[in-house]
């Protein structure tokens, strides 16, 4: 029997997030939870809260039940055979949250045999409001990716795929577009203080608008186009807004950015 039921490698923002999150959904105790990082005093504050730790990131793949990857996907080639030459009877299930870390990549390194759910989360997990995107390989059973699921619903929306190379393909939608709603939302921020807007209120204004317009969506009553339509009075000032987006092509800039991010997912797995 493993000492924990989960296990944290690279307990930074992300593997916390999703520590924190297991914690709060009542899925296991804090105690129960093994932490990994490589600085003391961020090992320390885990042990504050409760955590187990250690200074050994092979312990947590020996020692525990589920492991959650939460390491960049550039330290992999160090890990991923550490972890091998550690060795687990029986292995955990690796929970990989790396973008671009494939199946292949993984088993080659911890056995074909080694179940393995992939999870692309976003950063408002964070908050407990993410969108996570998930795959199991061949090794993991469905059990192993409801609890999986299960987990990462608690701390958001998930969605689940059956090919592995979907991971790649919805990193725009889900993995990048914070970043992207970030310019999004500094864009209009600048252009409100050119209208003598302190930048406090428009960032209040503009944040609590996009909330509130991503509810109205997610009601699911109304499409965008005729959410968009509701607001485009004829002759009124939205409809002026909208035909710039349109007549530059704001279609089109969404398609190249999201392109490029998953072209980058695809060279990451290489």
């Amino acid at each position: 029997m493993k000492t924990y039921k989960m296990g944290v490698l690279g307990a930074g923002n992300m593997g916390t997030a999703i520590a924190e999150g297991a914690v709060r959904a009542g899925m296991m105790q804090a105690g129960e939870i093994l932490m990994f990082n490589r600085t003391a005093e961020k090992r320390a504050e885990k042990a504050a809260r409760g955590f187990a730790v250690t200074d050994a990131y092979q312990d947590v793949y020996t020692g525990c039940e589920w492991v959650v990857l939460g390491v960049k996907p550039q330290n992999f080639d160090e890990i991923l055979p550490a972890l091998a030459a550690a060795g687990a009877d029986p292995k955990p299930l690796v929970i990989s949250i790396a973008a671009g870390v494939t199946f292949g990549k993984i088993g080659r390194a911890l056995g074909a045999d080694c179940p393995v759910v992939r999870v692309m989360p976003n950063t408002p997990l964070m908050l407990g409001c993410g969108a996570s995107a998930l795959v199991k390989n061949g090794a993991a059973t469905a059990a192993q990716l409801e609890a999986v699921t299960a987990l990462f619903g608690a701390m958001g929306t998930t969605a689940v795929f059956d090919r592995e190379e979907m991971l790649n393909e919805v990193i725009p939608y889900n993995g990048s577009l914070p970043a992207f709603a970030y310019q999004f939302i500094e864009a209009f921020a600048r252009s409100a203080e050119t209208h003598g807007i302190a930048r406090a209120d428009a960032l209040a204004l503009i944040c609590q608008t996009l909330a509130g317009s991503a509810k109205m969506v997610m009601q699911g009553d109304k499409s965008p186009q005729e959410l968009i339509a509701a607001v485009c009075s004829p002759g009124g000032t939205t409809i002026e807004g909208v035909r710039v987006f349109e007549a530059r092509g704001l279609d089109a800039i969404v398609a190249e950015a999201s392109d490029k991010a998953i072209a980058r997912a695809y060279e990451l797995g290489k």
